[in-house]
């Protein structure tokens, strides 16, 4: 993106940015705090619209291979990231308002679901709410084991591990949200409210083009 005065981003001081533009940089830190893969993959939904500015026609796979040669040789994406694999999944999953988490139905097979997390410890531990009288309630009730996964704009955790379902009234209580009021009318006391809490104990890793396997 060409740099203009119009466009340059602002650091700490006050003064234009001489390396990043307003959409990247405000105020001497960074807009999103992503990784390259998932850089590339937020600008590709602009694609569209860089086309017709440049008069350009490049596809997604053209303009994704473009962006894989050059970013790396951009100030940003040049500083080397220092923080280990599990330290990027717990980033990650922060960066996520929804989770898929898989049962095992009675014939053996997997039911993804997409949830909402209400919280989360690391990278593998996730609490979500539902109603006891759900199929997944059922199934994890009849086998705890399941699956979870996440991602965000390219990168994501796939996990296998165990569900707990929780019906104890001081952790439903403390874990309650004001919008689980539409869906729960007997407020952190309705008997149909339940947490699921998951645990990981293998993960699978995607992320910024690394990909490993690990035991927790």
């Amino acid at each position: 993106m060409p740099l203009t005065d119009e466009n340059r981003g602002t650091n700490a001081d006050g003064s234009r940015s001489e390396d990043y533009c307003t959409y990247c940089y405000k105020n001497g830190e960074f807009t999103q705090e992503f990784t390259m893969n998932q850089m590339i993959e937020f600008c590709l939904q602009f694609l569209d619209q860089w086309n017709t500015l440049t008069g350009c026609k490049l596809t997604p796979v053209q303009a994704k291979e473009q962006m894989l040669r050059h970013f790396p040789h951009l100030k940003r994406w040049k500083m080397k990231d220092e923080r280990t694999l599990t330290e990027k999944a717990t980033h990650l999953l922060a960066q996520c308002e929804n989770v898929t988490v898989a049962s095992i139905d009675a014939y053996g097979y997997p039911r993804p679901v997409q949830m909402s997390k209400i919280g989360a410890k690391g990278f593998h531990e996730v609490w979500m709410a539902t109603s006891a009288d759900s199929v997944k309630v059922n199934d994890f009730k009849t086998n705890n084991k399941a699956g979870l996964c996440y991602d965000h704009y390219g990168d994501g955790v796939a996990l296998r591990g165990t569900v707990e379902i929780v019906t104890d009234d001081a952790v439903r209580k403390d874990m309650w949200q004001d919008w689980f009021i539409y869906h729960f009318p007997g407020g952190a006391s309705d008997p149909n409210y339940v947490l699921l809490h998951f645990i990981g104990t293998e993960a699978t890793f995607w992320i910024n083009g690394e990909f490993a396997h690990s035991n927790i």
